[in-house]
């Protein structure tokens, strides 16, 4: 629900101003309009260095049972952890140098430079280190001063003693500042400090609740801060005033609240100017949807709340395009595993899990209307098929036919003569059949089940957009022409094609009927548009024209959803046969990894195209968008 918004001018003494905005912050109701002159507030220091060491306490599990019993407050807290952190980083560098010169200097052994040094001193000769590449090694004559010392990776080493220093061609010179056994030790010490590190950094990320309660109370007082820095003095800094958006079903709320104060408030004009923001009051199922339009974009405050509509046609959109009810005992398992791990999680994780909930319920009961469960072929007398609703609209369907032995009739029986000797629906998708590279194929099931659910994409797009036409029907007038000019379409169309649909088989109307009544809807919901554009809009109504095309296209969009249930059905039928091709052991790790791959693009697509058929084609006729969400001061309080 979008609930209007009124502009008040706040005024009173200087002295009751603390009083009130602290009373306005517990409240939560009053988004204070700022002075555009003045400098925005910089957030505080300590709440910069708390929100600095949440970052590092996230990165670990945190067990607030173990973490340690400090008096010290949270910003104390939040500089132990960060100094924790950067003499981490500081040693993980340094380890990752040491052991970088270890791997340089290993080939050469461990011994004492002052052995070195001594040996130099006394022998009056210069004792260096060299290495080249292996490949260039071989093909050279070396200089016969040159020790081999070994190989390591491509690279030779070598050990030279001369009395003055030499540079050889094509080789480089290392330089050993500390001999390995040094390095080795320096090794052990900065992964011993590295262990102590990572325990203590552990501990006291078992603080972050502290912290982030410490966080909170900082921003609430910056809040508050920057609520006061926007109110304006007045007569001698003796009186404040200050303007503010309230919710329309919180103006007694708000004189409740300045009862006792000598505060005072006067409802003032919107300027054209101003913009004013959108209040968005949900509870329950709303909410998650509320969730969902905001990834998309804030409603005008001049909008319908979108949020029930956009939750129910994602959930149905969403179950159309997965078409499993296996793939929803999925989903339904892990929205159960997500709500058993986090029992006592909230706000907006608590939605999502809803969410899973909602939509693997939804894909278990479209799954099983369809008879799909993980792409297995089902056979026709299956009782789990039989008992389907799109099995029961396909035996409709083929009585159909059979009744008025039509051209569809004529074409299968030619094809499969056993059809004429069909009884009922349910034998003729039967014998409609075909023995093909060892399976049998019902092709007339088949082509009825694909036929209906095309179909059923079809009448779901025109019932989604008709409901957009009809939600902002007293603003555009001409809505009402489309929705008759799309019904008539479905209902005319099917002539052009020549094809029935399910009005025609389910016995509602019959064809020549619907051919007629569809013409004259076609053509009498175009005319109905332009004239009530005409009157509405004026010479805005030749524009309205141009949406037969519109119209038409947004219909045919919905087309998505039956493509991509059937690319899904398809993926996963064909990962099932490769797997009973091979061995027990291959084929269970190639059904695994293909549903599994399957599953993961089947959510893509499903959240990818079951949002943008709310937010592109059923929002283009009813939606405004642009909003600014209102966020008043309140408390902010850990979850």
């Amino acid at each position: 629900m979008i609930v209007q918004l009124h502009k008040v001018l706040i005024y009173g003494a200087k002295e009751e101003m603390d009083r009130f905005f602290e009373l306005s912050q517990r409240a939560g109701f009053l988004e204070f309009l700022g002075a555009a002159h003045k400098k925005s507030l910089e957030l505080p220091d300590e709440a910069k260095t708390i929100l600095m060491a949440i970052r590092i306490a996230k990165r670990h599990i945190i067990h607030t049972l173990e973490a340690p019993e400090t008096p010290i407050d949270s910003v104390e807290l939040a500089e132990k952890l960060i100094q924790l952190n950067q003499t981490h980083e500081q040693l993980t560098e340094e380890k990752r140098l040491v052991s970088s010169e270890i791997a340089r200097v290993a080939v050469f052994g461990d011994f004492a430079k002052t052995d070195i040094e001594a040996l130099q001193r006394d022998a009056k000769r210069v004792i260096q280190f060299f290495c080249m590449k292996s490949q260039i090694a071989r093909e050279m004559i070396l200089p016969p001063e040159l020790i081999f010392v070994g190989t390591e990776y491509d690279l030779d080493y070598f050990t030279a003693i001369n009395k003055e220093p030499v540079q050889y061609p094509k080789m480089a010179e290392i330089l050993i500042e500390r001999p390995l056994g040094a390095l080795k030790e320096r090794l052990y010490h900065i992964l011993d400090q590295l262990a102590q590190l990572e325990i203590e950094i552990r501990l006291y990320a078992n603080t972050l609740p502290r912290l982030q309660d410490g966080l909170i109370n900082f921003l609430n007082e910056y809040n508050l801060k920057w609520a006061k820095h926007d109110a304006e003095t007045h007569l001698s800094d003796t009186m404040f005033a200050i303007e503010a958006w309230v919710p329309k079903n919180k103006m007694k709320s708000l004189i409740a609240l300045v009862e006792g104060l000598n505060v005072f408030f006067e409802e003032i004009c919107i300027e054209e100017c101003d913009r004013v923001p959108t209040c968005m009051e949900n509870q329950n199922a709303g909410k998650i949807g509320e969730d969902l339009v905001h990834v998309y974009d804030i409603p005008a405050p001049t909008d319908k709340d979108p949020s029930s509509w956009v939750l129910v046609f994602f959930t149905l959109f969403f179950s159309m395009i997965i078409s499993d009810a296996g793939y929803g005992l999925i989903y339904l398992a892990l929205g159960l595993y997500l709500k058993w791990k986090f029992p006592s999680i909230g706000g907006q994780f608590k939605r999502f899990v809803k969410l899973v909930l909602i939509v693997a319920t939804g894909c278990i009961i479209w799954g099983a209307a369809t008879a799909s469960f993980f792409g297995i072929e089902i056979g026709p007398n299956n009782p789990y098929r039989k008992m389907s609703f799109l099995h029961f609209l396909a035996q409709k369907k083929a009585e159909y036919h059979y009744s008025l032995k039509d051209d569809v009739y004529q074409e299968y029986v030619k094809e499969y003569p056993d059809v004429a000797t069909a009884v009922d629906g349910h034998d003729f998708l039967v014998k409609a059949s075909k023995l093909e590279d060892g399976m049998i194929r019902y092709e007339a099931l088949v082509t009825f089940y694909d036929n209906i659910l095309m179909e059923f994409s079809i009448l779901v797009g025109i019932l989604h957009l008709s409901l957009s036409f009809l939600r902002y029907l007293t603003r555009n007038w001409s809505g009402f022409g489309w929705v008759i000019f799309m019904v008539g379409g479905y209902l005319f169309f099917p002539k052009i094609l020549n094809c029935s649909t399910l009005i025609n088989f389910m016995g509602l109307i019959p064809k020549q009927t619907a051919y007629m009544i569809g013409e004259i809807l076609v053509y009498g919901g175009i005319s109905i548009a332009f004239l009530a554009a005409l009157w509405q809009k004026k010479w805005g109504a030749f524009h309205e024209l141009m949406n037969v095309v519109q119209v038409f296209a947004d219909v045919l969009s919905y087309l998505r959803l039956y493509a991509l249930a059937l690319a899904g059905m398809i993926m996963a039928g064909t990962f099932n046969q490769l797997g009973l091709n091979m061995n027990l052991f291959a084929g269970v790790i190639t059904i695994f990894f293909g549903h599994l791959s399957n599953i993961t693009v089947a959510i893509m697509g499903g959240v990818i195209h079951g949002l943008r058929l709310n937010f592109l084609e059923w929002y283009h006729y009813s939606f405004d968008g642009g909003g600014k969400l209102f966020n008043p001061l309140r408390l902010k309080r850990s979850k």
